[in-house]
């Protein structure tokens, strides 16, 4: 169906219609010419009257006009986005179209032939089009980022994105920052409860959680002394039963603070020993929930074909960036061990999901976990670990992780700041595209990057269960309390008229 024809001076990156009939936003359009079948994406419309111009301001003569209203010209006008020669292996164009080459509407078996076919996971359907949109799993290794303002659609995407994962065989592993998918109806769930075992980290490691600068050189040769033997010590203890389980954590809380006690013979040494105390303690209080040597390492707990959640609900943000930060180092440690001899580490690629990423990748602030998910950004994809970030401030992210986030799903951004921080954080984000973000509806996105084999503006599918990221029932709370309260109060009143 013709929707208009070319006017004007056009481009192989873009060109102007005048349309024929009122034409959507995010249409998908066919212009052939010269043996090019072009396809591109409408992506601004305007509409207007040459006798109502933007020089028009006499209000009379709108009046007037408006009483014989079929006699007023109208146009609309499209701006088309060129996306690719569909009869030249979906490259650009490149001549572009003349003036009057009429554009018709795409047909859906056009359209299935880009989005439908390549992929094997799919993650809804092009807008206002019977089109399903599928993603190339592969491609989520080199990264994914998922932004949106709040209420817009992450938890949604990333609980269908993470079921259907799981679905083909696949591994995610989401650190759920508020619990959102920990007592979800997501299929083939895996909860993993926060814990962090000594016996599984390296003495840079330790040093780091306490907070030992990496100038401070004697107190962190103490530490790593001390650490190293008690660690030893107790691994040989468990190996020959001569430590119960139920005392590991007191034993290696004691054995550490006996050895560090016996560091450091000279002034200089004593003082480093007392502060490596002192840090050692500090450390043994603000992490003595997640620290338990009963736990078994993380590359044992996370299973193939399962979407493994750890929950970090109950930690303050500290023991959340300790958690999440070891996790990567060992997830990253444990597959590139498996490449190396095939016999040890984690025997399954793995897709890694940060939620609320801002806090953990600040551009602002350096955490432990923006140390290793920027060494999975650069390293992760020759080793099967591929990381997604979801957030909804982007502005606020690391902007060295998010443009090595090759593929996006960006549902409804309004912040005219993070739209342009988006677009200039990505190769493959037009400007075009990025006006559109702020029109999208819940579950709406636009796709870009390798997981699709071009840009798309898809409606998310809905997630079929419960998932704690939507909207609370204000209304139906607010009722429930009130009914409580009525509840109680009358075992009040009978309990006084017992009383009486």
């Amino acid at each position: 169906m013709i929707i208009g024809y070319v006017i004007g001076q056009a481009t192989t990156q873009e060109a102007l219609i005048l349309a024929e009939r009122p034409v959507r936003l995010g249409t998908y359009v066919v212009l052939e010419y010269d043996n090019v079948k072009a396809l591109g994406l409408i992506t601004n419309v305007t509409r207007g009257s040459p006798m109502l111009d933007d020089n028009m301001n006499d209000i009379e003569i709108v009046q007037r006009l408006k009483q014989f209203n079929n006699s007023i010209p109208v146009y609309t006008k499209a701006k088309v986005k060129m996306l690719c020669d569909m009869n030249n292996h979906f490259l650009m164009p490149d001549i572009p179209p003349f003036a009057g080459t009429p554009a018709r509407e795409a047909e859906d078996e056009e359209l299935k032939s880009i989005y439908s076919q390549d992929g094997q996971i799919r993650i809804g359907s092009l807008i206002g089009k019977n089109v399903e949109v599928k993603l190339n799993i592969n491609s989520f290794a080199r990264h994914l980022a998922i932004l949106a303002a709040t209420g817009s659609g992450k938890s949604n995407t990333v609980a269908v994105l993470s079921q259907r994962i799981s679905e083909l065989g696949g591994s995610v592993l989401i650190f759920d920052y508020h619990g959102e998918y920990y007592d979800s109806d997501i299929k083939n769930l895996n909860r993993i409860e926060p814990k962090l075992n000594p016996l599984y980290m390296t003495p840079r490691e330790f040093s780091t959680l306490l907070e030992i600068r990496e100038n401070a050189i004697i107190q962190y040769r103490i530490l790593r002394r001390a650490f190293i033997k008690v660690t030893n010590e107790i691994r040989k203890k468990l190996k020959e039963g001569q430590i119960p389980f139920s005392t590991l954590n007191s034993q290696f809380y004691e054995l550490m603070r006996d050895e560090l006690e016996t560091q450091g013979n000279s002034d200089k040494k004593s003082s480093a020993k007392d502060e490596v105390l002192n840090k050692f303690e500090e450390f043994m209080d603000r992490y003595s929930n997640v620290i338990d040597l009963t736990s078994s390492d993380i590359i044992e707990k996370v299973k193939r074909g399962k979407v493994n959640v750890v929950s970090l609900t109950q930690l303050d943000e500290d023991s959340m960036d300790a958690v999440v930060s070891h996790y990567l180092r060992r997830i990253l440690d444990s597959r590139k061990d498996f490449k190396r001899s095939k016999n040890s580490g984690l025997k399954f690629p793995i897709i890694a999901v940060i939620e609320e990423a801002h806090v953990f990748l600040s551009k602002n602030e350096n955490t432990l976990t923006k140390y290793w998910a920027s060494r999975i950004a650069r390293e992760g994809r020759k080793f099967g670990v591929g990381l997604t970030i979801v957030s909804q401030r982007p502005k606020g992210l690391d902007e060295n992780i998010l443009s090595q986030m090759t593929n996006k799903i960006i549902l409804k951004i309004i912040e005219p700041t993070d739209k342009k921080y988006i677009l200039e954080s990505s190769d493959n984000l037009s400007e075009d595209l990025a006006e559109q973000l702020s029109s999208l509806d819940v579950g709406e996105a636009i796709i870009i990057g390798k997981i699709v084999k071009l840009p798309a503006v898809v409606k998310i599918d809905i997630f079929e269960g419960k998932l704690l990221g939507s909207d609370p029932d204000m209304i139906g709370e607010w009722k429930r309390a009130e009914e409580n309260e009525r509840i109680a109060k009358g075992f009040a009143d009978f309990g006084t008229e017992i009383g009486d």
